[in-house]
């Protein structure tokens, strides 16, 4: 952080007044001060004019003019006994006569008197909460006609913070004058002066005489809650849209991690420590048969049209499932079950089943549509299932975590993957345990590994076993076969009949021709 030119400082009162002031739009204001490495504000120390102007900028970025308007509204509240504002009040008050008067020369003079009472304080009070170096800081009066006059005030901000002078100095002036009058405080904005340390604001306020049937509190309290439901509107738009940058965001992000982890993220679920856990999982593994020689002969962009339309389908049935994808590696997915969420151990390895049957019986359906589609060798896919304990959780270092799974499970799904059949699913015992009834098996050579203390016991998926409901609709399906069969065998005999109907007329013609 920059060392600040400390030529021009605003005292710590006055900063807390406009920390205090922030209340209802977060802590923009703390958030400020811990950047300046400012942990406490003092009320007795001065701090650099940067400070303030930083909260400004702030608040003005994301809240826009309204928030600083409102702030100079809750300014004035907080000055109220600093600035010895009772004071003018009760001066206001040996003027009343005067200021209710529908003489109109009283009436000004009255107003002239107060309203000058009222800037020379205000004056007083600016200059006691900043120092600088050739800077006039203070409020000054001029009156140009009858109830109109150029009020200018040099205060220790930036141009940009005039929201906040207005919002105080009316806040001011409703409770002076409100009772008596009406006015109107027009911004001069071409008038405006700034520099370093300062900027200097005028405003020409036009006063029209009118007697309030509601006290000058009334007035300000009214006056509040308008600014102050411009504001919420503001708020809630802002609000609205940092919702939808942050659902974007998620959705961005989702494509990179798993969805439970984004999900959990985004709900405040999950640590982003550096832990793990052993756990049970069950590990699918798939890649495509032959990968490089059949790329070789596509073009990139049909392999790359291809591939992603190999992904999309594969993600989306993973996802229905309930699969964690945990990468892609080159042609290969990896995908576990159990993890951050799961439905017991046996219904995880059961869901990673039904789950790589539906990717290879959609597969099938690729297949055919990637052949009309000019590819010869469609993607064929692999798929290995184990059942086990790995390590699970938040893997790297504390600028960059990964979420994944490591462990001899791992390992040995990899090598089940690898041994399995074009088109096939080659499981572990371990799975096959949990879902025999499930599909009809083959057993294969065990396999053994190196770092594994066990033979793996294979099982080569042959098909579903047809359940209840699945035998219903396979009877109902070959019934509905059986009886196209015989309507278009019938259609072929009944064909079959009429062409021999044909041939006999015409042997019968032939032999009439002959006898005569």
């Amino acid at each position: 952080m920059k060392k600040y030119k400390k030529k021009i400082t605003l005292s710590g009162t006055a900063l807390l007044a406009t920390i205090a002031t922030m209340e209802s739009l977060g802590p923009i204001g703390l958030e400020v001060l811990q950047k300046y490495k400012i942990k406490k504000v003092e009320k007795h120390k001065q701090y650099p004019i940067e400070i303030r102007n930083a909260i400004f900028n702030a608040v003005l970025e994301k809240y826009g003019e309204v928030a600083l308007l409102d702030m100079g509204y809750k300014n004035a509240d907080i000055i109220f006994d600093m600035f010895s504002f009772s004071d003018v009040i009760n001066f206001s008050k040996k003027e009343e006569r005067g200021l209710k008067s529908k003489n109109i020369v009283k009436n000004s003079k009255s107003l002239d008197k107060v309203l000058k009472f009222y800037v020379k304080k205000a004056n007083n009070f600016i200059k006691s909460v900043t120092t600088g170096v050739n800077v006039d800081y203070g409020a000054k009066i001029k009156n140009i006609k009858k109830l109109e006059y150029i009020y200018s005030i040099t205060m220790a901000l930036q141009a940009n913070a005039e929201s906040f002078m207005k919002g105080t100095q009316v806040s001011n002036l409703i409770l002076i004058f409100g009772k008596y009058f009406i006015f109107d405080f027009i911004n001069l904005k071409e008038k405006t002066i700034s520099g370093y340390g300062f900027s200097t604001c005028q405003w020409l306020i036009k006063f029209t005489p009118k007697i309030s049937n509601i006290s000058a509190y009334q007035i300000l309290n009214e006056k509040k809650i308008e600014i102050n439901k411009m504001l919420m509107e503001r708020v809630l738009k802002d609000a609205f849209e940092q919702n939808k940058k942050i659902e974007n965001i998620s959705k961005k992000i989702a494509k990179y991690i798993p969805p439970q982890i984004n999900d959990a993220l985004f709900k405040g679920d999950y640590d982003t420590n550096i832990e793990t856990k052993r756990k049970k999982l069950t590990i699918f593994f798939s890649d495509i048969k032959n990968f490089t020689s059949t790329s070789e002969n596509l073009q990139p962009e049909d392999l790359t049209k291809y591939l992603n339309e190999y992904f999309s389908e594969m993600t989306a049935i993973a996802l229905k499932y309930g699969g964690t994808i945990d990468k892609y590696i080159g042609d290969a997915m990896m995908i576990f079950f159990g993890d951050p969420n799961s439905k017991g151990e046996k219904q995880d390895a059961r869901d990673c089943l039904k789950m790589a049957l539906s990717m290879q019986e959609r597969m099938q359906t690729l297949q055919v549509k990637w052949q009309n589609q000019g590819f010869a060798e469609p993607f064929q896919i692999r798929v290995g299932i184990n059942t086990g304990y790995c390590n699970v959780g938040n893997f790297g270092s504390d600028q960059r975590l990964t979420y994944t799974i490591i462990g001899g499970e791992v390992n040995v799904t990899q090598r089940l993957e690898g041994n399995a059949d074009p088109n096939g699913i080659l499981m572990s015992y371990e799975t096959y345990a949990f879902t025999q009834d499930m599909v009809e098996v083959e057993e294969r050579q065990k396999i053994k590994m190196k770092g594994i203390n066990r033979e793996v016991k294979c099982f080569a998926v042959k098909k579903r076993k047809l359940t209840s409901v699945n035998k219903s609709f396979e009877m109902k399906k070959n019934k509905n076969r059986k009886h196209k069969n015989m309507e278009k065998h019938k259609d072929s005999l009944e064909d079959r009949m009429v062409l021999m109907e044909r041939n006999m007329k015409n042997v019968l013609k032939k032999l009439n021709k002959l006898k005569l």
